[in-house]
């Protein structure tokens, strides 16, 4: 005979049995939830407003592509959202991560999305509006690679919409030394080692870099990627020469200036671009990068020239005896 408290026992332990089953399978839904809603669900970011005026007192100027002459065609921002559009590898990429932190420092709009090889592209227009004003690819390579559909695609919204492209190009191990952008007139040579970052004062998108600097010594790396073309659409914008002047064959010796970044003016199909061949972890990059996204955009995401400075001075009037500033101390300073 069983008795009735040892049947209640048994049935708590089923009870218990069966609460922690369900605990652990709401746990598995929930992290599964969570997954897929960082992996697919939109990333657009809402920054607080901006601290900076408005310096969107000009408008970027598109080159339309001719056989040897530029005709200048204003764009109507207005056309399209003051959001930038950033193709990355992951969301755990360190160079995407990088790109994203520049554009929340600068308080812009953004939407991540892991750059398509094959499938669908992102919405790009709203009814007769874009939904972006500039396009950034972590990797270069994923836009000229693109399936036929989807770069088409892509390539009409920016020439319709006077949209421009950033794009990265980092070399590794297995690149190659030497190879042509698919479907473009440049060629680049990669794994170098450089010296001497000069900037080209006649770059059109120079706003908070400073013209005519030059930054001597070697630079950090031997993983460069130099840029080379006789199509006049190109415009270099930081050049460097190589270590040595057997890294590039049949090109120039190594006292030459090679191009580490340039500027595609539209010439070749009506698209502005600008093309780093490293990535931002040189502090030089960081600021032309902020110069090209505020030159593609029309100036629309941009910081203006005033910088402010905030001095702690608490700690000069509170601190140790014989350490505190003094009537004198301010009235030598005058």
């Amino acid at each position: 005979m069983i008795h009735p408290w040892r049947l209640v026992r048994h049935m708590r332990q089923l009870e218990l049995h069966r609460l922690i089953l369900l605990l652990i399978a709401f746990s598995l839904a929930s992290m599964c939830f969570l997954a897929y809603y960082v992996t697919n669900s939109p990333k657009i970011k809402e920054p607080p407003p901006p601290p900076f005026s408005d310096c969107s007192s000009q408008q970027r100027i598109v080159v339309q592509p001719q056989a040897s002459w530029r005709i200048a065609k204003s764009v109507d921002t207005s056309r399209t959202e003051p959001v930038v559009l950033v193709f990355v590898e992951s969301i755990y990429s360190q160079l995407g991560q990088e790109i994203v932190a520049i554009l929340e420092s600068g308080r812009f709009r953004y939407r991540t999305e892991i750059a398509p090889g094959k499938g669908d592209m992102p919405t790009l227009t709203d009814k007769d509006r874009g939904r972006y004003a500039l396009i950034i690819y972590e990797n270069i390579l994923k836009y000229v690679n693109l399936d036929a559909w989807n770069r088409e695609l892509l390539d009409k919204y920016c020439v319709e919409y006077g949209v421009g492209i950033i794009g990265f190009f980092k070399a590794n191990e297995n690149s190659l030394l030497s190879a042509q952008l698919k479907g473009f007139p440049l060629f680049l040579h990669s794994n170098l080692g450089l010296r001497d970052y000069h900037i080209n004062p006649n770059a059109p998108l120079l706003y908070v870099t400073r013209a005519n600097e030059v930054e001597q010594g070697p630079l950090p790396g031997d993983d460069w990627t130099v840029f080379q073309s006789n199509h006049s659409t190109y415009e270099p914008v930081l050049l460097a020469s190589t270590k040595s002047s057997e890294s590039i064959p049949h090109l120039a010796t190594h006292k030459a200036l090679h191009a580490t970044v340039v500027q595609d003016l539209g010439l070749h199909d009506g698209i502005q671009r600008v093309l780093f061949g490293n990535n931002l972890n040189f502090w030089l990059h960081k600021l032309i990068f902020v110069d090209a996204i505020a030159y593609l955009t029309g100036k629309r995401l941009c910081l203006t020239l005033d910088r402010y400075i905030l001095v702690d001075i608490d700690d000069i009037f509170v601190g140790k005896e014989g350490t505190r500033m003094k009537v004198s101390d301010v009235e030598v300073s005058f």
